[in-house]
């Protein structure tokens, strides 16, 4: 069955070497070519005949001209030239349908990371095939990207990395794409490929289809199958030998049977709705679906809503002056209200005509409001008495 896998690491600046070893990792090159990898990552000895053959395919695009054709060079030194504790790559990955063969799975990753990418962004990319858990093959993409932007403007590796300049763009460094980071990029993400792996499972006669959301939000209360670490996977691979971890991941699958039609059938009716909203008709050519699904994801990132720190009003704005009678205005801020109690300093305004009282009149220092010891109450009434409405000051009722 077509399962969704879609996962996404951040890698921030400073971990220097990460991103080379990264890039060896998805390339089958130095510490992880065949050879080596028998010895260090599967635990055998040199000489077995257990060899870790699973790169079918890796290729790296849109680097710029000061990295061409050597992705170590641009990854890294993104960890190197990027803001401290910023962004300096992602990795994606995903899994491709078992249901396609090669060639369809390889036209598959890359209409997705071109719809993604296109030729502004740089990224490297590697489609793997070990075997599984279960006896089958395990098709799967891992990709680092760049959010850079490339403009055609020659820079160094050091000014690349550096805060775009707007106004004279060659003065600063490249772009980072809003497109690519705006608060749910990873859901748009996940849905864009969801989208173009059905395409090609439609294209290809297939029945399977896969959904974008999580189990539970589709209403499905079966658990996710446990994750297993390399090392249960190699012991079943190479010594037959079954973990607890994963034993309970062939538990897991053992009982997921009854869920499979379910969950196919609640996707397929998923992507009749998405074709529709899409406009997707028979009629169109693989290169139109592909453009409907690629501007489908652009108007997602146009009308991406606001980060949480973005609809949060700052303090000044969000809370009126003391005594603010403007319409709509809110209360004033705890730290900004002007305390009337016992021992709390008070001020004074300095009103202008015609305006309400508080209403952006300047607050001016003064001595306490309260009458000091021995002193008669405000408004020059001696103490014990009250004056009378429209007395003069200092007239006491009789």
């Amino acid at each position: 069955m077509a399962t969704t896998h879609f996962a996404r690491t951040v890698h921030k600046s400073g971990g220097a070497g990460l991103a080379a070893g990264r890039i060896q990792y998805i390339t089958r090159t130095g510490l992880y070519s065949p050879a080596e990898a028998r010895i260090r990552h599967q635990g055998l000895e040199a000489g077995t005949t257990h060899v870790r053959e699973d790169l079918v395919h890796w290729e790296a695009c849109n680097l710029p001209t000061w990295a061409t054709e050597d992705p170590v060079r641009y990854f890294s030194a993104a960890e190197t030239h990027e803001r401290a504790n910023g962004i300096a790559y992602e990795e994606w990955k995903f899994s491709l349908p078992r249901e396609l063969r090669r060639g369809q799975q390889l036209a598959a990753a890359q209409d997705f990371l071109q719809a993604s990418f296109g030729t502004q962004h740089p990224y490297i990319w590697a489609l793997h095939d070990p075997p599984a858990a279960d006896g089958g093959n395990q098709p799967h993409v891992h990709v680092l990207w760049s959010a850079r932007t490339l403009d055609g403007i020659e820079r160094s590796a050091a000014q690349f990395f550096t805060r775009y300049n707007r106004t004279h763009p060659e003065r600063g460094g490249a772009e980072k794409a809003r497109g690519l980071g705006h608060f749910g990029a990873v859901k748009a993400a996940r849905v864009l490929y969801t989208d173009v792996l059905n395409l090609h499972l439609e294209r290809a006669g297939r029945d399977e289809r896969l959904h974008p959301d999580r189990l539970t939000v589709r209403g499905f209360d079966r658990p996710p199958e446990p994750r297993l670490a390399p090392s249960d996977s190699n012991a079943r691979k190479y010594r037959q030998a079954i973990t607890p971890a994963m034993q309970q991941v062939l538990d897991h699958r053992a009982t997921r049977g009854p869920h499979t039609d379910a969950e196919q059938a609640q996707a397929r009716t998923y992507w009749e709705e998405r074709k529709q909203a899409l406009g997707i008709t028979p009629t169109l050519t693989h290169a139109h679906h592909l453009g409907l699904v690629r501007d489908a994801r652009e108007r997602t990132a146009l009308h991406a809503p606001p980060t949480a720190l973005a609809v949060r009003p700052r303090r000044r704005e969000a809370h009126a002056h003391p005594g603010d009678c403007r319409p709509g205005a809110l209360p004033p801020h705890p730290r900004e209200r002007a305390a009337t109690g016992t021992g709390v300093r008070a001020h004074r305004t300095v009103q202008k005509p015609g305006q309400c009282p508080g209403s952006g009149a300047r607050a001016q220092r003064g001595p306490p409001a309260w009458p000091r010891r021995g002193a008669g109450p405000p408004g020059g009434a001696p103490a014990g008495g009250t004056a009378a409405p429209g007395a003069a000051p200092g007239a006491v009722a009789g």
